[in-house]
């Protein structure tokens, strides 16, 4: 039988779905960070391939090559995907192998190519408007230009944030504390060493979880700094719009670990567009992973279309 995977490679983890020719999910998988424009290609590799270990493992079957696997990455530009090829294919070993934006994924399972407006939020950040071949992108710059509304923006702002209360620039102690708490350091001095010991980028986009934490007790600087995340977010899906030049409202698509309708910036943006959006006729969360979606996208390319609207329905039922 013939074996696809869907990868779903972000800058803090890696997803990988394990599907049949029938289009069974059969094993789901998990590695660490695979965009190596940030965390280097020694730590991608080793993050895909444990990924894809993973996914065979839960699946109870041993390692053989794929027929198809699509590479969803953030370090990846929209159809762009032909130069990351090379480097991928050193981790996946496939007859058929595609590279493409995390964001193609996302509007494949949510609406099969028709024309919407896509928001990811995670370790980065990006929004597209998408229709037929073309796209209007805004926001997405990466960390050290942009990534406005994104997790290591947001813990960026975080950590100056600490500094600042630290020095006596700022007042929040509570905020203080819980930074410190998150990293286990006594004050921001030990936060040098903790960023020199792993990824820096995922390690900075983790103080989210203090973050959030401090925004469900009512922190004041927690409120504002998410609040400023999701105005961001919003700027961004009304200039994608603007840019595609819809004649119509068209959806909004969500995805992300940020971006889940479980966290409170779900709701902050949700409040937002319906305030001052009109481009936008809805919002909603993704209706499946983009490794879900990843997989089907590898089985279309495939010649499986039939099965892979299968594995899309399947797909909506799997909490990953």
């Amino acid at each position: 039988m013939e074996l696809f995977a869907g990868f779903d490679g972000g800058g803090t983890k890696t997803l990988c779905v394990l599907a049949d020719e029938n289009g069974n999910i059969l094993g789901v998988g998990k590695g660490g960070p695979s965009n190596y424009l940030f965390c280097g290609k020694e730590l991608a590799a080793q993050s895909v391939r444990d990924s894809i270990e993973q996914a065979f493992s839960k699946a109870g079957a041993a390692m053989r090559p794929l027929r198809s696997a699509y590479m969803c990455s953030a370090a990846t530009e929209i159809y762009c995907g032909e130069s990351h090829v090379p480097f991928f294919s050193t981790c996946i070993d496939t007859q058929q192998l595609t590279c493409n934006s995390d964001i193609v994924p996302v509007w494949y399972g949510a609406v099969q190519g028709a024309p919407a407006i896509m928001t990811i939020s995670g370790t980065g950040a990006a929004t597209y408007a998408c229709w037929d071949d073309k796209y209007a992108k805004a926001s997405g710059w990466g960390a050290l230009m942009g990534d406005e509304g994104s997790g290591y923006d947001i813990g960026h702002k975080a950590v100056q944030i600490a500094t600042r209360i630290y020095d006596k620039r700022e007042s929040d102690n509570e905020f203080l504390e819980a930074i410190c708490k998150h990293y286990e350091v006594e004050t921001p001095r030990g936060l040098h060493r903790v960023f020199r010991m792993g990824d820096q980028r995922s390690l900075v986009a983790s103080a989210t979880v203090p973050v959030f934490e401090l925004y469900q007790k009512g922190n004041e600087t927690a409120k504002k700094l998410l609040e400023y995340a999701a105005n961001e977010i919003v700027l961004a899906v009304k200039t994608a719009g603007r840019e595609a030049g819809f004649t119509a409202p068209v959806p909004l698509i969500v995805s992300g670990s940020l971006l889940h309708p479980e966290r409170c910036l779900y709701g902050l943006v949700e409040e937002c567009i319906a305030k001052n959006c009109d481009c936008v006729s809805e919002m909603m969360p993704a209706p499946m992973h983009p490794a879900v979606a990843a997989a089907a996208l590898a089985m279309s390319e495939a010649g499986r279309k039939e099965q892979s609207m299968i594995l899309l329905e399947k797909g909506k039922l799997l909490d990953l």
